[in-house]
């Protein structure tokens, strides 16, 4: 869990935002990075979730923006839960009814990404742990990793900033 519960902290997403997204820049044509500011959100990520919302034309179910906002595989269903006001048996109803919502409510997938940050081809630290113990056991690679487990610095990077989840400070 990102926040830890009761640390003051709140997780912020635009896409919890979408309604009031929608009536701000695809309605009113507010820019997106002046809804960012009213609404206290991160400017890329507000104009990529605007982006979204008008291909789709529509403001999608909380429950498909859910899907949305977990496909950050650092967010545990307790973050996705928190970001949208729900409880947390709604984020794993939410991720168990995955292919049935999405069926449903199709949103293209290069839109599911909205900022610079997390992409589709990235793969998420246990498929490098995993990766990387199979190039062992063949005796591609040798040697043990000592200490806790880091992901290798060509990683994307992010930082914590303000209210904000993570921001992107670039590939490292």
């Amino acid at each position: 869990m990102v926040t830890g519960g009761d640390c003051g902290v709140v997780l912020r997403h635009s896409l919890a935002y979408a309604p009031q997204l929608w009536r701000m820049c695809v309605v009113n044509r507010v820019p997106a990075r002046v809804a960012a500011k009213q609404l206290n959100l991160d400017a890329e990520q507000a104009r990529g979730a605007v982006r979204l919302l008008r291909v789709v034309d529509r403001v999608p179910s909380p429950e498909r923006l859910a899907l949305v906002v977990g496909r950050d595989w650092g967010l545990e269903d307790e973050d996705i839960a928190e970001i949208f006001g729900r409880s947390v048996r709604w984020a794993r109803l939410v991720r168990e009814q995955a292919d049935e919502i999405k069926a449903e409510e199709p949103i293209p997938e290069e839109l599911e990404f909205l900022d610079c940050g997390l992409q589709s081809d990235d793969v998420s630290p246990d498929e490098l742990y995993k990766r990387v113990a199979e190039l062992r056991a063949a005796g591609v690679i040798a040697g043990e990793m000592v200490g806790p487990r880091r992901v290798p610095a060509a990683m994307h990077a992010f930082s914590w900033w303000n209210q904000y989840a993570f921001v992107y400070l670039g590939t490292r």
